[in-house]
């Protein structure tokens, strides 16, 4: 799994003293493909038998065995690589956890570290399941959960993890990154996805998209009425009213301040329509895309609910 440089201050400070971490963690950032490789790395780090280091010697048995998914010292549940919501974690799992913790160490003295990556999808049985194993841990284990929806996970389990924040990359960090790995990406698409080398990069397509709604955005009360919904739906509701939130966003931004945060490169267009925004109306408007939003990705009718969110739109403009 890949390091990411703007998590090294949160691993060294965590791995400086090993003898005394908690007996849980939960570890969360917006990114969930960056939680997971913060989360792996951490747990082979833990394994390691290189104790003069922080990060993972990568030669070692437990290295090796690591590399080769086949640490007898480790187990990981995980939803899988699909973001459908529906693919939760069953509690057939958590029992398989808690089977694992009640083996000895393969290692004499060792540790016995479980990772649950998007822990926000156990279902409830399986949240019930961790809770009990998190009220008598184990002695001598780690268990260590990230998610990119902490508010999606129960209090009772947050209150016996140490809860801790992943940091996002700075600009300086990003591009720090993209040098360091010869790697390219526009320098809107940075802006768009709030500097995240790993979105511009993952969300490439989507980004493609992205421009093409904004150069008809970017039309503002022109906007004709025959649109192509399904050009503007391929990613589904929820993604592109959230295309319409930053994008709005930068409008209410510029209008103020004349600041733009997610369209930098679209400032003579957004200065041009400024001119016309009425504030009150786009106040309104944030809100009702706010409103869409919480239910798009239930079963809705897509397609209007898209038009009258450009009737809407069309209308913040005098």
């Amino acid at each position: 799994m890949k390091n990411y440089l703007w998590h090294n201050e949160v691993f060294e400070r965590l791995l400086s003293n090993p003898k005394h971490m908690a007996h849980a963690y939960l570890f969360y950032g917006k990114e969930q493909a960056s939680n997971n490789s913060f989360s792996i790395n951490l747990s082979e780090s833990l394994l390691c038998f290189d104790s003069d280091s922080i990060h993972p010697c990568g030669v070692c048995d437990a290295c090796l065995w690591m590399a080769a998914q086949s640490h007898p010292d480790f187990f990981s549940v995980d939803a899988g690589e699909s973001d459908a919501n529906e693919k939760l974690i069953p509690i057939s799992s958590i029992r398989a956890l808690k089977g694992f913790f009640e083996l000895s160490s393969h290692v004499v003295g060792g540790k016995k570290v479980a990772l649950i990556n998007q822990s926000n999808r156990m279902n409830n049985q399986a949240t019930n399941a961790l809770l009990k194993i998190l009220e008598e841990p184990p002695s001598n284990c780690i268990i260590i959960l990230s998610t990119n929806q902490p508010d999606l996970i129960l209090p009772t389990v947050k209150s016996r993890c140490q809860l801790i924040t992943l940091p996002e990359p700075t600009k300086e960090q990003a591009s720090e990154y993209l040098k360091e790995n010869n790697l390219t990406v526009e320098k809107g698409a940075l802006a768009y996805f709030n500097s995240s080398p790993i979105q511009a990069i993952d969300q490439h397509d989507s980004y493609e998209k992205v421009k093409q709604i904004t150069n008809i955005l970017g039309q503002g009360k022109s906007i004709g009425s025959q649109l192509d919904n399904g050009d503007w739906l391929e990613f589904g509701l929820p993604w592109a009213v959230n295309v319409m939130q930053k994008w709005c966003y930068d409008l209410f931004s510029y209008k103020l301040t004349n600041e733009l945060f997610y369209f930098p490169a679209k400032k003579e267009i957004i200065e041009n329509l400024a001119i016309n925004l009425n504030l009150s109306k786009i106040l309104i408007f944030l809100k009702k895309l706010n409103e869409v939003k919480v239910y798009a990705s239930k079963p809705v009718n897509k397609e209007i609910n898209l038009e009258l969110l450009i009737i809407e739109y069309r209308k913040v403009f005098n």
